[in-house]
């Protein structure tokens, strides 16, 4: 049946629980007319008259019996899915959220993040994921809900927003036997040795270029893919390493670190919150991203 919508079935359900065109068309707001044109299509469609008129007005048929079960379910499915909106209540909700930032942002953001997340949606799950070259393709797919990090190479269709910046500091071993007090100078910078982490979704390439427009060299002891590997090599060995001020106040509190201040002046870098512009109205996601912003955002 062609142009069967929720209306015609309305029309359909009204004339059978009336009895009646006119009260139909009355009860509904619509023309005689109009419900007999819908009513038409019906019994076109069926083969059969459906409603004949008699003393006790119009009456349904026994194909016009059998149908209005199926009738009324429909309508109801049909206005249950219209009126169907987008929910999430995170008292209750079930829901897994994947997350992708560095190591680093994990152990800025994670803490107090699940912290919040134990009273205010105690059975909502978070999986984690390292930032790669992939990682905007996993937002636009849906795959990721939320990217938190530096992650300069996303470009038309997703959004940002700004959570905190932040600046790079160096650390070292408490008991560092050459480095004292809260500034390393710049030859001791360039003698000493280094621990270099090379990993996605952080600001640290704008320590390479302070480096390289500078002219500073570095002695490198030890590259590592990831930040947390710093803790225990600073904590064991003479090596020095520049990390974001943020996390060397963590790592330093409770372990054998010291902060310092850098011998030359880095451009502080901005953590960013970043979604597709796909699942911008998901209330799960808008849920999320409100709740980060409001615990992290300066």
């Amino acid at each position: 049946m062609v142009n069967l919508d929720l209306k015609s079935l309305i029309v359909f359900d009204e004339v059978y629980r009336t009895a009646s065109i006119s009260r139909a068309a009355e009860n509904l707001d619509m023309g005689q007319s109009a419900v007999s044109m819908i009513l038409a299509k019906f019994r076109k469609h069926y083969g059969d008259p459906l409603f004949v008129r008699t003393s006790d007005g119009m009456q349904p048929t026994r194909l016009a019996q059998d149908i209005v079960g199926s009738i009324r379910q429909a309508m109801n499915t049909l206005q249950a899915t219209l009126d169907h909106r987008a929910s999430f209540d995170p008292h209750t909700a079930t829901r897994m959220f994947r997350l992708c930032m560095p190591d680093v942002g994990q152990r800025i953001v994670m803490p107090k993040l699940l912290d919040h997340l134990r009273m205010a949606a105690p059975s909502v799950r978070i999986d984690l994921s390292y930032p790669s070259e992939v990682t905007g393709r996993l937002l636009e797919s849906g795959e990721v809900d939320l990217a938190i990090g530096f992650l300069a190479q996303l470009e038309a269709g997703y959004f940002h927003q700004r959570l905190f910046d932040d600046r790079f500091v160096c650390i070292v071993n408490r008991q560092h036997p050459r480095l004292r007090g809260r500034r390393i100078t710049l030859e001791q910078f360039q003698s000493e040795w280094h621990v270099i982490v090379a990993t996605q979704g952080t600001g640290h390439f704008v320590v390479e270029k302070t480096l390289e427009r500078m002219g500073v060299r570095r002695k490198m002891g030890l590259r590592i893919p990831h930040f947390l590997g710093v803790v225990s090599t600073i904590a064991s060995t003479e090596y020095l390493a520049i990390v974001p001020e943020r996390f060397a106040r963590i790592i330093a509190n409770g372990n054998q670190i010291k902060v310092m201040e850098l011998p030359f002046d880095v451009p502080q870098y901005r953590v960013m919150l970043h979604w597709h512009e796909r699942y911008a109205k998901d209330p799960a996601v808008t849920w999320l991203r409100s709740t980060i912003s409001t615990l992290f955002r300066e």
